[in-house]
């Protein structure tokens, strides 16, 4: 059974392009990280001297648990969801294009087949030779416009025009309130 799950998309044209980008990125870090150990200085003594005044390099490991989206009509889910994917990609440099692929790699297929039929319909609609190349933006956009509830635009026009400071409000609440409206 578990050899079962090993070979799980073994051949996904999706997978190997995400295993090749994360070994890219993996010999990236290692060439950076020996590039640094080349630059520090041999002896203890000459190394509080020499980085007093340049930078100290870091790392850092974060770890994310980024859930697989269902492709629920649900303005909650769909935001966290994205900004989890954010996050993600704010710690890890990915392509505009390997970002799409890993947010696939994270919905649920029927979520895949939606994109696909999308990317298909737009290429259609083009009068171009060449597809569009869709970026991470269009994606996050799309996603929005079909997974969000249809009222949800209408909610968040009516509510960031109309708002305004309450009499028993003070200005952190009211700045608490401003920030959830852009989420």
């Amino acid at each position: 059974m578990a050899d079962e799950k090993k070979d799980e998309g073994a051949g996904d044209p999706i997978k190997i392009l995400l295993e090749e980008t994360l070994e890219r990125q993996r010999k990236g870090i290692l060439d950076s990280f020996s590039l640094i150990l080349q630059r520090l200085p041999k002896d203890d003594a000459s190394a509080s001297n020499n980085y007093s005044r340049n930078t100290t390099p870091f790392k850092v490991q974060v770890n994310f648990e980024i859930p697989i989206f269902e492709g629920q009509i649900d303005t909650n889910v769909i935001d966290k969801w994205l900004n989890l994917l954010e996050r993600y990609f704010s710690v890890h440099e990915f392509l505009s294009r390997e970002k799409i692929i890993f947010a696939l790699l994270k919905a649920a297929p029927h979520v895949k087949d939606w994109w696909k039929t999308y990317c298909e319909q737009k290429d259609e609609s083009t009068s171009s030779l060449f597809p569009a190349a869709h970026t991470w933006n269009s994606f996050r956009d799309a996603i929005k416009e079909q997974y969000y509830p249809v009222k949800r635009y209408e909610d968040k026009y009516i509510k960031w025009t109309t708002l305004q400071q309450g009499r028993d409000e003070d200005v952190p609440e009211l700045t608490n309130i401003f920030h959830t409206f852009h989420t």
